[in-house]
């Protein structure tokens, strides 16, 4: 795949320390990708799934092409030269995903290739970080907590009607949904989902999806239809983060499409505020 001696290569263990400094300037935005590098650091997808351009030491750029294409602290001649390898080879991620000018000069390499493919254009979408604990709005409780093993099977049902609604397709196809029940259940073992249960029904869940350096970035947000417009997720996003703090990192963050004004309102009202904008792109 790579050229021996080439400006791009893979990343291998010997270069991994060089790539996760690079990706740790900037955790909130690259918190997806630098979470999975992080993950992968010993093991054999490292190489498989991570590449850099530059100097062993002094990469001018990091790209994750796993499950997602995202480029991290990329140049644009770095992004320039990932496009050009990856519009060579068939696509094999669902999502290209980051910053929104960095996704923009990639796209001017992958366009006449992946484009045909394209499901869904989100172009802005506004990446959000909680306000300092001082500064938080005081709403009432909403008795949030970790989500326990034996919760799994109610709050599956939760995090498929979320996946549905959030990226437009159904979990459970393919494979009748079993990877996607394990990767529920991964985050409820590691304590990193997170509900309001009323009456034994889960009304309000939200996952710990990425965990980068200080950083610890929200996704799955979902509250139930018949819930909306009560003040449930704004006062459950504001314990949500105080919770977060405690169990994970300091930096609380996450991101959202710009047409979904209900949850813009709901995230500004508990605190959180815009520090950047990721792009993604959909197949």
């Amino acid at each position: 795949m790579f050229r021996r001696g080439g400006r791009l290569r893979a990343v291998r263990s010997g270069t991994a320390r060089a790539a996760l400094d690079l990706a740790l300037q900037d955790p909130v935005t690259n918190a997806l990708g630098g979470a999975r590098l992080q993950e992968t650091v010993r093991s054999a997808a490292l190489a498989q799934e991570f590449s850099l351009v530059g100097e062993d030491r002094r990469p001018e750029g990091v790209l994750w092409h796993g499950v997602n294409l995202s480029p991290m602290s990329a140049s644009e001649d770095a992004l320039d030269e990932f496009g050009a390898h990856m519009a060579g080879r068939p696509r094999r991620a669902s999502s290209v995903v980051g910053e929104r000018a960095a996704i923009e000069r990639l796209w001017e390499s992958l366009s006449e290739a992946w484009a045909p493919t394209v499901r869904e254009y989100r172009w802005s979408q506004p990446l959000l970080l909680a306000a300092p604990p001082a500064q938080m709005p005081a709403l009432p409780g909403t008795g949030l907590r970790a989500a326990e093993l034996q919760e799994a099977a109610a709050v599956f049902p939760a995090a498929v009607a979320m996946f549905r609604e959030e990226v437009g397709i159904d979990p459970l196809l393919g494979d009748g949904g079993r990877s996607y029940r394990h990767r529920v259940g991964e985050l409820i073992r590691q304590r990193r989902t997170y509900v309001v249960v009323e009456r034994g029904a889960v009304v309000f869940k939200a996952d710990v999806g990425a965990l980068f350096g200080p950083v610890a970035q929200i996704h799955g947000v979902w509250v139930r239809p018949d819930r909306r417009g009560h003040g449930l997720g704004r006062a459950a996003m504001t314990e949500l983060v105080d919770r977060v703090r405690r169990d994970h990192c300091p930096q609380v963050s996450l991101y959202v499409n710009d047409f979904n004004e209900p949850a813009r309102r709901a995230y500004a009202a508990s605190g959180f505020a815009q520090v950047g904008e990721l792009t993604t792109i959909l197949f």
